[in-house]
């Protein structure tokens, strides 16, 4: 009978997962913050989490955590921690709080050559802090959703709160793969065609806040209607300087849950902030609304995450009117010679995994052959009187609505991308990814599809054809369906 009950209670013990996060500033500043996860337990739950230890190129992240805590109805509990893990094997009934401190791990402001993608790593100083969900929640090994989200006065994160700074219920994975602001930022918020747009932006830009605001809800207005899916209701932009370089400029974007962020040097021009937006838009189905990815082994199929979003970036542009036919070949022309006289082209995938943030080549190499490649097979798909890539991702967008609306997470396997582009493409595909993406073989422009007013000249540069006719007809056939 004691085997009996033993079992009985092993069975009802349960791991607690959160239903609430606070974000808090730690002392007058926001050069510290405080996290608090609530939970509620019944007698003999058990409580097991990860601190992050990697978020896209920055590593090291658990040096960040300090201070940690657990508490219980009667007070402090008492954990077990080894390296990122933290474990409470029994619990007490009732509200369980973790609470953390988190703090830059380097001095001052982002800076060139300190970090060498300054302001992906979180970003705590006196007056202002911006993070990624991702660098600073802890992980569980179920999922978990209906978390609220408690901010202080001057917060922002990549959905609604209300005057008491509350969230609605969201998904635990939308807050990691979320974005928070706090502090010295304008925050904005424009409504319009049933979009509720919120912003938190620093320093002046050559695009006023008016004009992001307004490029960034036309452009999730024009992907929604490329992709044949619904408009989103809300979404969130947030903005902030980089040091500036000793030549040039520079503009870095993420895309996240429903919202995306800009760093760039002061001196970015409207092109280069215009485009990233647009790239960065385009990541809410490329591939989100497709369905999550393995982010584990995400630089496996980058050359589709970027690669062929890169390609749609230059195709909505060219929509929208914010480039001309010509800018258009110039852009994908500058891509193609990029990836022509980068010293890493060759790469088989497996190497390239490995090495995806050595250089600025490698991390480009997967942008370039898969913009490359949606260009080619585009182009094959609308010779044959197909709707092209558009319908291949507006197919993948159906399979995770489906997948969600039977229980399931929506996402994206690589057989299931595979399987799209095959059904599309035929055998065409299999080729072309076993031997540019796996064996790393060498994309030659003069070899590709290419609509019928462009072509590779002599020296390898793609242009619009001399003499061409009808270019507005065939401009026409880039952006359609």
């Amino acid at each position: 009978m004691n085997a009996l009950i033993a079992l009985a209670l092993a069975a009802a013990q349960q791991t607690a997962l959160p239903n609430s996060v606070s974000v808090s500033r730690t002392g007058e500043d926001w050069s510290t913050v405080t996290l608090t996860l609530g939970f509620d337990a019944e007698a003999g739950d058990s409580l097991a989490l990860r601190f992050p230890e990697q978020w896209g190129p920055a590593e090291n992240l658990t040096q960040l955590v300090s201070d940690v805590a657990v508490s219980g109805p009667d007070g402090p509990l008492a954990f077990e921690r080894a390296g990122a893990s933290l474990s409470v094997t029994a619990l007490p009934a009732g509200p369980i709080e973790v609470r953390y401190d988190i703090a830059q791990d380097y001095e001052g402001e982002p800076q060139w050559g300190a970090q060498r993608l300054p302001g992906m790593r979180p970003v705590l100083q006196p007056d202002y802090a911006f993070f990624a969900g991702g660098a600073v929640l802890p992980s569980f090994d179920e999922a978990t959703d209906d978390v609220r989200v408690i901010l202080p006065d001057g917060g922002r994160i990549n959905r609604p709160v209300d005057e008491a700074g509350e969230s609605a219920p969201v998904s635990y994975a939308a807050l990691t793969n979320g974005l928070f602001a706090f502090g010295a930022f304008r925050m904005e918020t424009t409504d319009g065609d049933g979009l509720a747009l919120r912003s938190a932006i620093r320093g002046d830009w050559a695009l006023d806040d008016t004009t992001l605001h307004a490029v960034t809800a036309d452009t999730l207005g024009q992907a929604a209607s490329l992709f044949e899916d619904p408009a989103f209701a809300q979404y969130f932009v947030m903005v902030t300087p980089l040091p500036e370089l000793p030549q040039g400029s520079a503009v870095i974007g993420s895309g996240f849950d429903e919202a995306f962020f800009l760093l760039a040097t002061p001196n970015a021009d409207p092109e280069n902030l215009i485009h990233t937006i647009t790239h960065e838009v385009l990541h809410e189905w490329i591939p989100r609304r497709a369905g999550q990815t393995d982010e584990a082994t995400d630089p496996a199929r980058a050359w589709f995450t970027e690669g062929f979003t890169e390609y749609f970036t230059q195709r909505l542009l060219l929509q929208t009117g914010r480039i001309t036919l010509d800018e258009f070949a110039a852009n994908m022309d500058a891509l193609w010679t990029a990836y022509r006289t980068s010293d890493v082209n060759t790469l088989p995938a497996e190497a390239l995994n490995e090495r995806l943030f050595e250089s600025e080549q490698t991390e480009r190499l997967p942008y370039q052959r898969g913009a490359l490649l949606a260009l080619h097979w585009d182009t094959i798909l609308k010779a044959e009187g197909d709707e092209g890539l558009t319908r291949v991702l507006a197919t993948l967008i159906d399979r995770a609505d489906a997948l969600e609306g039977d229980g399931h997470a929506r996402t994206l396997s690589d057989a299931a991308l595979h399987a799209a582009l095959r059904d599309a493409l035929g055998q065409q595909f299999d080729a072309d990814y076993q031997h540019y993406i796996v064996e790393g073989g060498l994309i030659d422009l003069r070899t590709l599809t290419l609509p019928e007013c462009l072509e590779a000249d002599a020296h390898a540069h793609l242009r619009i054809k001399p003499a061409s006719e009808a270019l507005e007809a065939c401009a026409a056939g880039i952006v359609g369906k």
